[in-house]
């Protein structure tokens, strides 16, 4: 069956209906206040279905998620029965406003932001006040609140952020303390705030973000090499799978046709930066090439939701496109499953399940044209014992775990952790510590640089070149704590260096973040430049030993198999006798050179290193 465009219509919030209910329950009788429609749906023949009011103990917010990728047992706020009715609808209540209304001078937040602030911070507070027999917060005093913090702080060790999350309904329980029946005494944090408590003020600047950043590990190396081999190998014999499939001698559950989706979805991560849910949102046909002043370029568009972009594309390589196109191959007789299952949908003349078979037709409509398809268990279909749904986020992370298995690595592979690494990846290459391959894959020549890649197509999302610069920011500070350690150096740079180590800092932190946005450094192959505008003009580029003696030049210990080398090769040339004198003379010197920075490095040389 075919896909029917049509069918991707997707079945809309019942907006007339959820425009007339109130912003606020203030001044309402429990009686109109527990009757407020919280979400609803309108079915194919125009009429409102109420999913869920403001007394009831789940609310169902299904219809207002628009990723791809978010499974719907995430979809609800289940609020506890266990705990004090006065606790319950005072949250209920403040979260219900910013809802409706946002933080003052704030738009109002996403419905997973909701979900997420009643899952993580409101369910519980409100069973560690359980312990406590309070039932209502206007008897939630000053100590109580430092020794909930106090509580918080030490279950949750990651992060600020994660303590701030977690601390957060108290926040809109003062904020929005005329919503509540029963209002906290005084403001939970004193003459401070949220921000202060939770420890992220300490965090501020580039410090911040580069605690947030350091949370997702980077794939090493290794691993990568070992994921990326084994996700080619398993798409080489693709092709012949899914003929096999074609064929009928393969199910749609089938392992091989399973380890296709896991390789191409690590493939397309890894190689373009997108977050999962951009990923799972890509659709039948979103992707393009055009050719620039001879220069072939490869697009994929997909929807960026985290901070409301809307349609972006992201730059790919021709081997993506090759994994796209198998990806098509492996979507189709999944999507013309939902198509089957739409068509009997909209034929149903079932009225008892109304409700539950609009939400599943908006569902499958919405993603009758992703390629990352998956089966879940259902009674929905007539045909079949399971329905075709686009991959969630934990069915990522699953296939992320089984990927890395396969491949013989005991990495706890995420998918997050492909997008740091990919700016990580773009950020190595450029100072000298990788391969250039990347960079030829996606910036296609030498010469393009990122600020001219992102102009040359406004649809780009900006912050994946936030995320670039910000792990540039990462890379520096690291390489620059390393200098301010114990580590041998040398280079003119470098002794000077050495001699800040004993002097005293107050903040070793705010020193390095300051001084990594300011200092430029370079990577020329054989060591670290930090000329800002006067140099050598590069050409210490391709005369290594300037740079021994320069005051802008730094070696560090990553430099020492290239200096061995370099000695190496400049005492062969004293070995030959018809050189010349000029040829003698500048080997002599630079033998002399090399020789230097290997001893401040700590590595003289020795006959064992094949050296003299």
């Amino acid at each position: 069956m075919a896909v029917n465009a049509a069918a991707v219509q997707v079945t809309p919030k019942a907006y007339d209906l959820l425009a007339v209910q109130p912003v606020s329950t203030k001044g309402l009788s429990n009686q109109d206040r527990f009757s407020i429609v919280v979400s609803a749906v309108v079915g194919s023949d125009g009429s409102s279905h109420v999913l869920s009011r403001f007394g009831d103990s789940v609310w169902d917010f299904r219809p207002y998620f628009e990723q791809s990728n978010v499974a719907d047992s995430q979809k609800y706020i289940r609020w506890p029965q266990d705990c004090s009715p006065d606790l319950v609808d005072d949250c209920k209540a403040v979260l219900y406003a910013w809802f409706k209304r946002g933080l003052p001078g704030s738009k109002p937040p996403v419905a997973g932001g909701v979900c997420k602030t009643a899952i993580v911070s409101a369910t519980p507070l409100m069973r560690w006040l359980k312990t406590l027999n309070i039932k209502r917060f206007d008897q939630v005093k000053p100590i109580h609140v430092a020794n909930y913090v106090h509580h918080t702080k030490s279950r949750l060790t990651r992060s600020a952020h994660s303590v701030s999350e977690s601390l957060r309904i108290l926040d809109f329980l003062w904020v929005f303390r005329n919503e509540t029946s029963f209002q906290l005494a005084a403001c939970p944090w004193g003459d401070s705030s949220l921000w202060r408590i939770s420890g992220r003020a300490r965090q501020a600047g580039s410090q911040s973000r580069r605690a947030e950043a350091g949370k997702t590990p980077v794939i090493p190396p290794d691993v990568q090499s070992k994921i990326f081999n084994y996700c080619e190998a398993v798409l080489a014999k693709a092709p012949e799978t899914l003929d096999q499939h074609d064929a009928g001698k393969l199910r749609l559950r089938n392992p091989n046709l399973i380890r296709i989706r896991d390789a191409a979805l690590y493939v397309l991560s890894i190689t373009s930066g997108m977050r999962n849910e951009e990923v799972i949102g890509i659709e039948t046909g979103s992707w393009r090439s055009e050719v620039r002043e001879g220069i072939e370029f490869h697009w994929v568009a997909t929807t960026e939701h985290k901070t409301g972009k809307g349609k972006v594309e992201f730059l790919i390589p021709a081997l993506t496109v090759k994994v796209l196109e198998l990806m098509n191959r492996y979507a189709k007789p999944l999507q013309e499953k939902l198509a089957h299952e739409i068509a009997e949908l909209e034929s149903s003349a079932e009225t008892r399940v109304v409700k539950g078979r609009m939400l599943r037709l908006a569902k499958a409509r919405k993603d009758i044209r992703k390629l990352f398809l998956c089966t879940s268990e259902s009674g929905q279909s007539k045909s079949a014992g399971y329905h075709v749904d686009a991959l969630c986020s934990g069915g990522s992370k699953v296939s992320f775990r089984r990927l890395a298995r396969a491949a013989q690595t005991d990495w706890l592979l995420t998918p997050h952790q492909c997008r740091r690494t990919y700016a990580r990846n773009i950020v190595e290459s450029r100072m000298g510590r990788a391969s250039l391959v990347f960079l030829k894959w996606q910036f296609k020549h030498s010469s393009i640089s990122m600020t001219q890649l992102y102009a040359s197509n406004p649809m780009q999302d900006a912050s994946l070149f936030d995320e670039v610069l910000q792990e540039m920011t990462e890379f520096k500070v690291d390489l620059i704590e390393s200098w301010l350690g114990g580590q041998p150096l040398s280079g003119g740079a470098g002794h000077e260096i050495k001699k800040l180590r004993v002097i005293a800092l107050e903040s070793r932190t705010a020193l390095l973040a300051e001084t990594a946005a300011q200092v430029h450094i370079r990577a020329t192959g054989h060591g670290w430049c930090l000329a800002q505008e006067k140099g050598c003009g590069g050409a210490g580029l391709y005369e290594a030993t300037r740079c021994v003696g320069c005051k802008n030049g730094v070696i560090d210990e990553s430099f020492t198999e290239t200096w061995k080398g370099i000695y190496a090769q400049q005492t062969e040339l004293l070995d030959i006798d018809d050189a010349g004198p000029a040829v003698k003379q500048r080997a002599e010197r630079d033998v002399q050179w090399a020789r230097q920075v290997m001893e401040d490095l700590g590595v003289l040389p020795n006959t064992s290193d094949g050296l003299i």
